[in-house]
């Protein structure tokens, strides 16, 4: 059976989809799973040994340059590619116009998707043939599982990502910063995200990683691409608290975090990778919901702003006590 599967983006929601796509994936012998992704973020996927081919699909590139030689040429090799052999199945697990341009343009017998109450944009119901609503499951990850059980006709997956694959990819950097630590133990700390509103506020994050490195731990600030220059005025106005983790990708941050002892983040796709990646992570959450968007793995823990804490203007508010209770019940 020949699958095309549709979930372009954001980071996150990437990570929450590989349940699904491992599932359907697995469903039988001389199934072959084709994923149709944004391709920044393609990496997240290569070595999966869930997913048989990645194609490229850009198109928040192509929105910003419609009239473009460039974007004709690369819709038309998406077209051309997806027009190539016939699908049995398209999933589609984004529910959007977007991921719904796609599933249109894809030939298949069936093409599944959200129901009406389930699909975040209702438009994109109008492409599918069969509708999977999700009610009473408000977590993203389970909403695509729910699309993996009925074509699958199955339940009971494994709701934790499967990251093996970029846990086990070497990464240069990454590796030489881990053999000059060596064994002195160290938490990641993620106080970026894609929205200011959801970041970790320097007030806050500088005590926490005073009292860490007062514990023996090694406070890390894991930062990515454009992220450099907030990192280092975050440790200076730590003191030198803060240390610095190497450069790192979407991808490559899944391996540097599984060797971490402890793992605190906003809401963000690295800090999903954590916890899907077996590393205690604790979660911290502000205007986005928990039920929905909570990391998914075998020692995460939330830690969500009480009214009145959380700023719109500035950011969480994780008060120092709360975040060292939740990770004294994490390291247990």
């Amino acid at each position: 059976m020949r699958l095309l599967f549709v979930r372009l983006s954001s980071f996150g929601d990437v990570v929450f989809a590989l349940p699904a796509a491992k599932a359907l994936r697995d469903s039988g012998a001389g199934t072959a799973l084709t994923w149709v992704i944004e391709p920044g973020l393609a990496p997240l996927l290569s070595g999966a040994p869930y997913v048989d081919e990645i194609l490229g699909a850009d198109t928040r590139g192509w929105r910003r340059a419609l009239l473009a030689g460039s974007t004709r040429r690369e819709v038309g090799s998406l077209l051309a590619r997806l027009r190539k052999r016939p699908f049995d199945v398209v999933v589609d697990a984004q529910g959007l116009l977007k991921s719904a341009l796609v599933t249109a343009a894809a030939p298949a017998g069936r093409k599944v998707g959200f129901g009406w109450r389930t699909a975040t944009e209702r438009v994109n119901c109008l492409v599918t043939t069969e509708r999977v609503e999700a009610d009473g499951r408000p977590h993203v990850l389970d909403r695509m599982l729910a699309l993996a059980e009925h074509v699958t006709g199955r339940s009971g997956f494994d709701r934790v990502p499967d990251v093996r694959h970029l846990v086990d990819r070497p990464d240069p950097e990454v590796d030489a910063w881990l053999a000059r630590q060596g064994s002195r133990p160290f938490a990641l700390l993620q106080p970026f995200s894609s929205r200011r509103e959801k970041e970790w506020r320097a007030e806050e994050l500088v005590p926490a990683a005073e009292r860490l490195s007062q514990s023996g731990l090694d406070p890390v600030l894991r930062w990515g691409p454009g992220e450099e220059v907030r990192a280092r005025e975050l440790r200076d106005l730590s003191k030198g608290v803060l240390l610095m983790a190497p450069a790192t990708t979407p991808a490559s941050s899944a391996r540097l975090a599984s060797r971490a002892r402890l793992f605190i983040g906003a809401d963000t796709g690295p800090t999903h990778l954590a916890a899907a990646a077996g590393t205690p992570t604790l979660a911290l959450f502000g205007p986005t919901d928990a039920a929905r968007f909570g990391p998914v793995g075998p020692r995460s823990a939330v830690l969500a702003s009480r009214p009145g804490d959380y700023n719109s203007g500035r950011g969480l508010g994780a008060s120092l006590d709360a975040v060292l209770d939740q990770v004294d019940r994490l390291l247990g």
